[in-house]
């Protein structure tokens, strides 16, 4: 009987701590920092919090939409970025740099892994203009 209750105890508490473990996997943090115009990549050092999403709704917005982008082929020749977007997810730190036209509805915004500035990526339509639409919440 001793050996059943210890083997549920020990059970139960490794649940738990398995159940918490994912808990706080799940939990990542999405903050957009504001640019300076007119700077290159080697000068970025000056950035504004635009915002900080923690809600897995906002987050994933720019996931999928970075998960559906399409790699652009050749030499990438850019103005400077207007976002960086930096995810924070347990303990580690992955940054972007976010080009997009909020002016029009039907271009397509672009993105570079700040350790892989040689390759670009463009993202849909649909996946700018609903990044748009949550930075522009953020803006009221």
């Amino acid at each position: 009987m001793t050996i059943v209750l210890l083997l549920i105890t020990t059970y139960s508490s490794i649940a738990e701590k398995e159940v918490i473990a994912q808990s706080a996997k799940e939990q990542e943090t999405l903050i957009v920092y504001k640019l300076q115009k007119d700077t290159t990549l080697q000068q970025l050092t000056k950035k504004d919090v635009l915002a900080t999403f923690k809600d897995k709704t906002d987050t994933k917005i720019f996931i999928n939409a970075m998960n559906t982008s399409e790699k652009i082929s050749g030499i990438v020749n850019t103005a400077s970025p207007n976002y960086e977007l930096t995810f924070h997810k347990d303990e580690t730190e992955e940054s972007y740099y976010l080009w997009i036209n909020s002016n029009d509805s039907t271009s397509n915004a672009m993105y570079i892994n700040k350790k892989d500035p040689h390759t670009a990526y463009k993202l849909s339509v649909n996946s700018t203009n609903s990044i748009k639409k949550l930075l522009m919440k953020t803006k009221n």
